[in-house]
């Protein structure tokens, strides 16, 4: 079987934007895990006990870290964009039905969009780019 991968280079918009998301991952990371409080306080969550705030803001960090390697060799590592697709999915999911159970505010949702929302299309972009490329490749 062969495992290598096509070497067509990625549109230089690609790895830029995963760069972006990369840094916007880890500046959030660094405010949960340092602020934690202040954070959730800003966004008028409910108390949640730092811990929790942190290990939310480690997550966020390995999602950093994942979009930084994907740039590297878009079409490659295409399958990290795609666990970002997943939670940026769920994140949202998840908000909401705490939202409608009342256990979330709805104003705190606002951290939505700019920890999830902004980045679906240009991730499903990415994602879609890469199949295709690769499909072309097995052909």
């Amino acid at each position: 079987m062969n495992y290598s991968y096509p070497h067509r280079q990625a549109p230089n918009w690609m790895p830029w934007l995963l760069r972006a998301a990369a840094v916007y991952n880890a500046l959030y990371a660094i405010l949960l895990s340092v602020w934690p409080v202040q954070v959730f306080a800003w966004l008028q969550m409910p108390e949640t006990p730092d811990v929790m705030v942190r290990c939310i803001g480690m997550m966020v960090g390995v999602y950093a870290l994942a979009y930084w390697i994907a740039a590297q060799d878009v079409v490659r590592y295409w399958p990290l964009v795609a666990v970002g697709i997943v939670g940026k999915t769920l994140g949202p999911i998840g908000f909401l039905a705490s939202a409608l159970s009342g256990a979330l505010p709805w104003h705190s949702g606002i951290m939505l969009i700019f920890n999830d929302l902004i980045w679906w299309i240009p991730f499903w972009v990415i994602v879609v780019y890469c199949l295709r490329v690769q499909a072309q490749f097995v052909k």
